[in-house]
């Protein structure tokens, strides 16, 4: 029996000693995972396809909401320094309102560049100025801005030293615009708007070079007077101004029209007549 045991034993021992021979190539080292199989490979890569553009997703979204951030919060000193505008296209008709005057308005709005520039803000800034009716601004990419500047229309001289306008306001009279000749309307300030309608209404009857409108003056005692650019005076009185003045054209029409080179004024505050004032010693007609 106890042979038996070690023979038993000494078989054992030489299959103890001979299994790792067999087993070497087939059992992992000790630490070191096992590669997976072929099918388990694939079934992974779509997982990792979709965490990877996940986290592309949000880095991406980190990034944007950091530079909008940054941007927000950047002072406007620095946004002007890299947001400066190089093509400024500024089109008026520089009358009254002077390229000098245009330049003091626009540049303080237009340091702020390209982005930063309010245009509602540079409009009012524009408006501002009583000679400036109308004007646009709008910004051309990339670095550009167009401004257009409509100048209120002058009508008339009042008073030597404003203008009036379409609108019926009175404006300072520009020193570019001192040697502009225009009709001279002269009167109560309070009545500008009567007397503007007057001379409208005489401007549209008086239409010959000679006979146009040279001044027109309005006071209670005198009422109102006229002067042609011909350098005739004429006497209306307080009403029916058209019917005066039609009646005076009438007669330089007919049997004034050989006298009008020796005319200085006529008064035509009579119902059926005038009174002729001459330039030599001759008596006034009737």
């Amino acid at each position: 029996m106890a042979k038996e045991k070690r023979v038993a034993r000494g078989t054992g021992a030489k299959g103890n000693a001979a299994q790792p021979k067999k087993g070497r190539g087939k059992q992992p080292t000790r630490g070191a995972r096992a590669l997976p199989a072929s099918d388990e490979e694939t079934g992974l890569r779509p997982l990792r396809l979709v965490l990877t553009l996940g986290f592309l997703l949000l880095v991406a979204a980190g990034l944007g909401y950091s530079a909008r951030w940054l941007w927000q919060q950047a002072p406007a000193v620095e946004l002007s320094r890299v947001d400066a505008l190089e093509n400024v296209r500024v089109k008026a008709p520089f009358r009254a309102v002077t390229e000098t005057e245009l330049e003091d308005i626009l540049l303080p709005h237009l340091r702020k560049g390209f982005f930063s520039l309010d245009i509602s803000e540079l409009r009012a800034a524009l408006m501002a100025n009583p000679w400036i009716v109308n004007a646009a601004v709008s910004r051309r990419w990339p670095n550009g801005v167009e401004v257009v500047v409509e100048e209120a229309e002058p009508l008339a001289i009042w008073g030597g030293d404003q203008l009036l306008i379409a609108s019926g306001e009175l404006l300072p009279r520009p020193e570019n615009l001192k040697a502009l000749r225009l009709p001279e309307l002269a009167g109560d300030a309070e009545l500008v708007d009567r007397i503007m309608a007057q001379y409208q209404a005489l401007a549209g009857l008086l239409t010959t070079k000679e006979m146009e409108v040279r001044r027109l003056s309005f006071d209670d005692l005198a009422g109102w007077q006229l002067e042609l650019v011909s350098g005739i005076r004429l006497q209306l009185g307080h009403d029916e101004l058209l019917e005066r003045v039609d009646r005076f054209l009438s007669l330089t029409r007919g049997v004034l029209a050989p006298h009008l080179q020796k005319i200085v004024g006529v008064d035509t505050r009579y119902n059926n007549a005038v009174a002729v004032e001459w330039k030599t010693s001759d008596k006034a007609e009737n």
